[in-house]
């Protein structure tokens, strides 16, 4: 995959430098939450525990089905 074809995946291509930079740092703080709530998912699943419903928004799930 290209420079070009992975800056259009992740919404980058026409943003000015400083545009750039805020678009990836909200793109790695969202990977980061979305791991943090896999991480606690598998975790309860291995300890018989699952999250209370309301974590679905941080995994990504609509909350319109």
């Amino acid at each position: 995959m290209s420079q070009e074809e992975r800056d259009a995946r992740l919404g980058l291509t026409g943003l000015t430098g400083a545009e750039r930079e805020a678009r990836i740092r909200l793109l790695t703080e969202r990977l980061e939450r979305e791991t943090a709530a896999a991480k606690a998912a598998l975790g309860a699943d291995r300890t018989g525990h699952r999250p209370p419903p309301d974590t679905a928004p941080v995994l990504g799930a609509s909350e319109n089905g």
